[in-house]
């Protein structure tokens, strides 16, 4: 894997932006066309960015020089929710899903329960779960916001598997169409991939994306899928994996190949492909208390990686 390109987020937006952008996930919007010699693709379009602190989508040109067409768009105020885990796309629309990772939903007795997805549970085999909360136990679940091409917000719904509790839950998203249905895989940061149909106002848990059972990542903090590849990044153990969905299950299709980040990447968060050998990472804030200050020199910030198959 080799880094082709990165910048500072804060470097890419205009005057007056957010000055704190913890980084969590990032689609690319546009063309691809053919590669500079050495220098990765030339691109036509620009990426969306979303972080865990701000309920905003950041707009950058694909290039990271036109920093005057950049901005940063609000979405409608919350009660709740301070930030978006992830976010996906549908080509088919244009459309975007920007990802709560976890929200208490009403007091409890609905559908769901109040256990956290491990990842035997939800990563290995395609059991499906549902059920009620107990009596007076809290309801936590994923909820994902629908907006339209142009970011006008157009519908809201929970992603109902049960969760452990705010703060502990989906950190990955993104969109597969098959079987004419529109289906959202979650990324359970245990290591559960999540698959869920779209119902007339939520998202109904239907299955899980059988991993590898050898995938020995400490934790799981992004996802895209573009075709049949998929790409798994894990911000502890700063690798990313890449496999292949099967078309006719949900499940990959052999072990996939690990790539380690480079020295310094300790905080990489969310991934989208960009043509078949490239992605674009983004990275959150580093954790002053706990990871070393050599952290921060790739903090909140956008990498682009190609991998050398």
């Amino acid at each position: 894997m080799r880094l082709i390109g990165e910048a500072r987020i804060r470097d890419l937006l205009p005057a007056g932006s957010p000055g704190r952008l913890e980084a969590s996930g990032v689609v690319f919007v546009g063309d691809e066309r053919a590669p500079l010699a050495g220098d990765g693709p030339l691109l036509d379009g620009r990426y969306l960015v979303i972080c865990d602190n701000l309920r905003a989508v950041a707009r950058i040109g694909a290039d990271l020089t036109r920093v005057a067409a950049n901005d940063v768009v609000w979405t409608p105020p919350a009660t709740s929710s301070v930030g978006y885990e992830d976010i996906a796309r549908d080509p088919s629309t244009g459309h975007v899903f920007l990802l709560i990772e976890s929200e208490r939903r009403g007091g409890g007795g609905e559908v769901g329960g109040g256990r956290r997805a491990g990842r035997g549970e939800a990563g290995r085999r395609n059991g499906r779960r549902s059920g009620r909360a107990a009596e007076g136990e809290p309801l936590f679940q994923a909820r994902v916001e629908e907006y339209d091409a142009d970011l006008n917000p157009i519908a809201s719904g929970w992603l109902e598997y049960p969760l452990a509790r705010p703060n502990k839950g989906l950190e990955g998203l993104e969109l597969v169409r098959r079987d004419n249905d529109v289906h959202l895989l979650g990324l359970h940061e245990s290591g559960g991939l999540l698959v869920f149909r779209q119902g007339r106002r939520n998202w109904k848990h239907v299955a899980a994306v059988d991993l590898p059972d050898d995938l020995d990542l400490a934790d799981y903090s992004g996802i895209s899928i573009a075709g049949r590849r998929v790409a798994l990044i894990s911000q502890q153990s700063a690798t990313l994996w890449v496999g292949e969905l099967a078309p006719d299950t949900w499940s990959v299709t052999g072990p996939g190949s690990t790539y380690r980040f480079p020295r310094g990447y300790c905080t990489v968060e969310g991934v989208c492909w960009q043509g078949l050998s490239t992605v674009v990472v983004v990275s959150d804030r580093s954790k002053r208390g706990s990871q070393p200050a050599s952290c921060r020199a790739k903090e909140e910030s956008l990498h682009l990686f190609t991998i050398d198959e």
